[in-house]
């Protein structure tokens, strides 16, 4: 009986804390950590950064044309990254630094940008259609001041 209890808990805890090799291919996240660039790559649903201990392979990583789709990517800095062309739909990217990074053309559909700091970043054409802009820093030094 204390087997299937252990067992049952051990199945959950697996169940409910994915791991972030889970969401994403493992080969793609080591040559982001690696070169700090990763192009055209899937990141759909991953957690990153990976490592808890390095937040820095973010800065000015080249993720041109990246698919991001539900990425959690908070409390991060991917400021000077190039993420031009990259699909961040859905993505969580609750109180990330992105001081002059490269969003043009990217898609931040339904993104999170909850306390983001934009300063600096470049985002035309880039589509923001029912993004959370809550106390969201803009470029040109605007803070957004919407009712969350």
């Amino acid at each position: 009986m204390k087997y299937r209890i252990f067992l049952a808990i051990a199945l959950l805890i697996l169940l409910l804390f994915p791991l972030p090799a889970w969401a994403a291919n493992q080969r793609q996240i080591v040559e982001l950590q690696t070169t700090r660039s990763c192009q055209s790559c899937d990141f759909t649903g991953a957690y990153l950064p990976v490592s808890k201990l390095d937040y820095t392979y973010l800065l000015a990583a080249d993720l041109s044309k990246a698919n991001l789709v539900g990425a959690s990517i908070t409390f991060s800095d991917l400021s000077r990254a190039n993420l031009r062309g990259a699909n961040l739909s859905y993505a969580k990217l609750k109180r990330t630094k992105m001081l002059l990074t490269d969003l043009r053309e990217a898609i931040l559909d339904k993104a999170d940008l909850t306390e983001a700091n934009l300063t600096s970043a470049m985002i035309s054409e880039a589509q923001l259609v029912k993004a959370k802009l809550c106390k969201t820093t803009l470029p040109n030094g605007l803070t957004s001041n919407r009712d969350c």
